[in-house]
């Protein structure tokens, strides 16, 4: 597995359609573009269903509202959870998207390179403990990811809050 700390080498990678883990505002996390094959290899190096969704990480609101349409009365409360540890589930014409605009300013940072939204889940073998350094993110996945882009984690404890912005509640 690949290593750097330098956050434009691996925007790099995530441009040339690899998957790698990084550092989220307080576990690890493993994504790369919302591609077919990366969430082929997503579902294959979590031992994971392949029925099961995805998160999507924008770097922004207008990011966001360049990929999808999403009707005016839900701009509000995007922007609201804009820059927090929320994810949204967001209806959209085409269908409902999970998405999250981080606060956290290394991810946000690494995103604005990318500048694209990228697919993300916890970087664990699904049902498993999720990797908190770059050691354990070696040891789980050398040799199924491409790379990692070794940073510091956020000081979160918990998954992110998940709002449901149809009826505006939390679903955890």
């Amino acid at each position: 597995m690949n290593i750097t700390k330098e956050a434009n080498l691996a925007a790099k990678w995530i441009l040339d359609k690899k998957v790698i883990a990084y550092p989220t505002e307080g576990v690890w996390g493993i994504g790369g573009l919302n591609t077919i094959g990366n969430i082929e290899t997503l579902d294959l190096v979590k031992e994971r269903d392949n029925d099961k969704k995805y998160i999507l990480l924008f770097c922004s609101f207008e990011q966001l509202t360049k990929y999808f349409d999403i009707e005016s009365k839900y701009y509000s409360l995007i922007k609201t959870n804009e820059n927090t540890f929320t994810t949204m589930l967001i209806p959209t014409n085409q269908q409902k998207v999970a998405a999250r605009i981080p606060g956290d300013r290394n991810l946000l940072h690494f995103l604005k390179l990318i500048n694209k939204p990228i697919i993300s889940t916890s970087a664990n073998i699904s049902g498993e403990t999720t990797c908190r350094n770059i050691n354990e993110v070696k040891d789980v996945f050398d040799g199924k990811l491409f790379g990692a882009l070794d940073g510091p984690l956020g000081d979160e404890k918990k998954p992110s809050k998940i709002l449901d912005l149809e009826n505006n509640e939390y679903v955890r």
